[in-house]
C-alpha cells in the first residue's frame, strides 16, 4: 500500500494569493505594478455577484414557469447560489455598520 504525503496533498497558500496578484497585475496594465484592491472593489464584487445571481435566479423562475426547461438541477443550484451571495453580502454589510459603530463609540 502507498501512502500519500499529506503535504502533496495540500494546496499552498501562496498558490492562491498568486492567482490573485496575477488578477490584479492584468487588471492595472503592462507595467506589473501589483495594485491591491480597495474595499470599495470588494464589496462591490460582492454586490455585484449577488445582483447577477439573483437575475439569474429570476430567469430560470420564470423558464420553469413558462415550462422551457427541463433541467431543474441547475435551476435548483442557481437558487442556492442566489440565497449564498445573498447572505454574504448581508453579512458583509453587518459587520462594516458594526465595525462603524464600534469606531464610533472609541473615545480619543
Amino acid at each position: 500500500m502507498f501512502i500519500v504525503p499529506i503535504s502533496s496533498a495540500i494546496t499552498p497558500l501562496e498558490s492562491v494569493s498568486r492567482v490573485f496578484d496575477e488578477e490584479y497585475r492584468e487588471k492595472s496594465g503592462d507595467d506589473g505594478k501589483v495594485s491591491n484592491p480597495s474595499f470599495l472593489d470588494v464589496f462591490s464584487g460582492i454586490f455585484n455577484n449577488a445582483v447577477e445571481a439573483n437575475q439569474q435566479k429570476q430567469d430560470d423562475i420564470l423558464r420553469l414557469m413558462l415550462g422551457d426547461t427541463d433541467n431543474l438541477e441547475e435551476i435548483q443550484a442557481n437558487i442556492a447560489k442566489a440565497e449564498v451571495a445573498t447572505d454574504l453580502l448581508v453579512t458583509v454589510k453587518n459587520t462594516v455598520v458594526d465595525a462603524y459603530n464600534e469606531i464610533v463609540k472609541m473615545s480619543i
